[in-house]
């Protein structure tokens, strides 16, 4: 991993500049919405929660949103651009829930006869919201955030909030650790290709922060280990960094891409920031970097060809 250097300072004016934030009510979504109100942004908070007073009385309009359901989003987006007649130079998808009895369903018991496997067809898993809120509802909030940002001669930044569970599976939240892994996939997914729209997307992974989502008990041994926690304040700053920074090189090239020139600079774009304690690191690149160790350079070879093969942009 690289180790980044994020400070107050590396966030620019973002007067004029108009951000639109998901599950900014609380938590590492409100971190945020406190550092792009810092840099003097416009601030559209979009959450089931009512933000707090101090916020509202701030340069931030809230829009009550249920990001699960597809009408919620597009009634927001629609009072965002058509209301406010605003544009969106920045979306960030933050919300995001914690609840996920999988394993415990995994491991009860199967019924005994057939009444009891009938009773199970009306008694599905407690697991649909985790899948609702930090996978469909961040993938809906991508898709029309992107829409706006097309028609936009700037375009945006699309930045997602995924999770360090990411890339290590946290064996007590299955689904969560699932949805999560599925929101780095998607930016991965879409990193070579937004930018010919001029919009860039990328993620941050926090591990853990204190935040009330999070039992109090595990924090409390977290501390008590003297384990990293990082604030969320910490986490919003790498929110909008990853927002605002920009790039002199790609992660990776794909497919048809042809290497960059000397004086290439877009977006930070398809990249991923680990958030832990007081330190940030990018993650994406070195992973690129070193695909032909852990998955075979004769492998590699191979799948390279077969993106070739696959790529149908226009590049």
């Amino acid at each position: 991993m690289t180790s980044l250097s994020i400070t107050e300072s590396s966030i620019p004016d973002l007067t004029g500049k108009t951000a639109v934030i998901t599950g900014g009510a609380r938590g590492i979504g409100l971190g945020a919405v406190q550092v792009l109100l810092d840099h003097n942004a416009r601030v559209f908070v979009l959450d089931v929660l009512p933000i707090a007073d101090d916020v509202a009385a701030s340069k931030v309009t809230f829009i009550q949103t249920d990001t699960s359901s597809w009408l919620s989003l597009v009634d927001a987006f629609t009072a965002i651009t058509t209301e406010h007649g605003s544009k969106i130079d920045i979306a960030i998808a933050n919300a995001g829930v914690w609840n996920d009895p999988y394993l415990e369903d995994c491991l009860t018991p199967a019924p005994t006869d057939a009444a009891g496997w009938s009773a199970l067809k009306d008694n599905k898993p407690a697991t649909e919201a985790c899948v609702e809120v930090n996978l469909k509802g961040t993938m809906n909030f991508v898709i029309l955030a992107s829409k706006v940002m097309k028609t936009q001669e700037k375009g945006g930044s699309i930045v997602v909030t995924s999770s360090s569970t990411a890339y290590f599976a946290e064996q007590q939240m299955p689904v969560y650790t699932a949805t999560k892994a599925a929101l780095v996939g998607l930016v991965s997914a879409l990193r070579s290709t937004l930018p010919l729209h001029k919009i860039a997307i990328s993620a941050v992974c926090p591990s853990a922060v204190e935040t009330a989502m999070i039992p109090t008990m595990f924090i409390e041994a977290l501390k008590g280990l003297g384990l990293p926690i990082a604030t969320t304040r910490h986490v919003g700053l790498a929110l909008v960094y990853s927002a605002t920074a920009t790039q002199n090189r790609r992660v990776e090239d794909y497919g048809k891409d042809k290497p960059v020139p000397e004086d290439f600079e877009e977006r930070w774009n398809g990249r991923v920031i680990h958030a832990i304690g007081e330190e940030y690191w990018e993650v994406e690149e070195k992973l690129a970097e070193t695909r032909g160790v852990w998955w075979g350079e004769k492998n590699l070879k191979l799948t390279e060809k077969q993106r070739v093969v696959s790529d149908l942009r226009e590049v």
